[in-house]
């Protein structure tokens, strides 16, 4: 009686295990699991808004051009308060530069005095002392005096009223500068207190604009984010907008299946509750690195996945719900990372022509 090789039997059952592996999961490499989005655009301004009058509800269908909420630019109490403490710091600094050009025009005027009652002094003592030396020539007759006996003290005399001239002048040229540089004209705290002015004034009629947000395309209004009467800050959301349609789909590449996603591939995105509706659409973004799969996308739900983001772009024209469940099924040929080639049924299917 012949032996039974139970080696060759294990042989065999385990490779008719890996065959029924690979025919359940060979269909996984070229699909998985994804959900349409519809393009959301949330609308702010740059500067803080006062709402007016709402025009729509969330979930209302719009078309493009529609206005959907009337708004008013206030400018802020703290910028008008602002203006108004800068002029007043400027008038202040204005008071105190003036206080000292006035002062320093004082001091200019006692030191000519000092200088100028100098010079006289000197001037009136040469005078008296050759008018001493005169008087006491003059009862004698037997001495004869000459004017060059006085030339000496003269020329003292000469030079010091030319040295006079000279400091009075100086001083009155120093005092007209000043009295040019507190004048309106070269006051540099008026000049800017002129110029805050006039932005005070403009910032008090401007300080009321009507602007009004419309709708950018036909689309469906999201959440209102604000309601009427209420002060919004710049940059807060006020309302978001949908496109009426899908436009892009994001799925997840399981880490573990052996399919190579690249840029402008095709898939093919199917309803997972109506595989009769379905779309072309092409790969337009991948992530750089891989995260947990959400449940709703996992092919066993309880099960934690991982993979890669993958974004698909696809025709506005579609009949997709926003966040609807989708397939998306491999239309290029198929890349991966062994040298065995797989080919799904889905793709066995479009090539029979059964997917429309």
């Amino acid at each position: 009686m012949k032996h039974i090789n139970f080696y060759y039997i294990a042989i065999v059952g385990i490779g008719l295990l890996l065959w029924n592996i690979d025919s359940q999961h060979g269909g996984e490499i070229a699909s998985f699991y994804g959900f349409a989005e519809n393009k959301e655009t949330e609308i702010n301004f740059n500067y803080s808004v006062v709402v007016g009058d709402i025009k729509v509800r969330p979930g209302e269908f719009v078309k493009e051009g529609t206005p959907l909420i009337d708004l008013y630019r206030i400018k802020a109490k703290e910028v008008m308060a602002d203006e108004s403490y800068k002029i007043a710091d400027l008038r202040a600094k204005e008071t105190i530069w003036r206080t000292e050009m006035e002062n320093d025009l004082k001091q200019l005027g006692l030191k000519k005095k000092l200088e100028v009652d100098k010079i006289n002094t000197a001037i009136q003592k040469l005078k008296e002392q050759i008018a001493f030396d005169q008087s006491l020539y003059k009862d004698l007759k037997t001495v004869q005096t000459s004017e060059k006996k006085y030339a000496p003290l003269s020329s003292k005399i000469d030079a010091l009223e030319r040295e006079l001239t000279l400091v009075e002048s100086s001083y009155a040229n120093q005092v007209k500068a000043l009295e040019v540089e507190l004048s309106v004209g070269k006051n540099p705290y008026a000049i800017a207190v002129e110029r805050l002015q006039a932005e005070q004034q403009f910032t008090e009629a401007t300080k009321k604009q009507f602007s009004q947000i419309t709708a950018p395309t036909d689309g469906v209004i999201g959440n209102i984010h604000c309601k009427e009467a209420e002060h919004i800050p710049s940059y807060k959301t006020l309302v978001t907008f949908y496109e009426p349609n899908p436009t892009l789909v994001k799925g997840f590449v399981q880490e573990d299946l052996l399919l190579h996603v690249s840029l402008q591939d095709t898939f093919l995105i199917r309803s997972t509750k109506n595989p009769d509706m379905n779309c072309k659409g092409e790969v337009i973004g991948l992530g750089s690195r891989i995260v947990e799969i959400p449940e709703r996308l996992r092919k066993v739900a309880g099960m934690k996945t991982y993979g890669r983001e993958v974004l698909v772009a696809i025709p506005a024209d579609n009949q997709f719900l926003q966040k609807e469940k989708v397939i998306l099924e491999f239309m290029n040929d198929l890349k991966i990372n062994t040298t065995t080639t797989r080919t799904s049924k889905s793709l066995v299917d479009l090539e029979k022509g059964v997917v429309k």
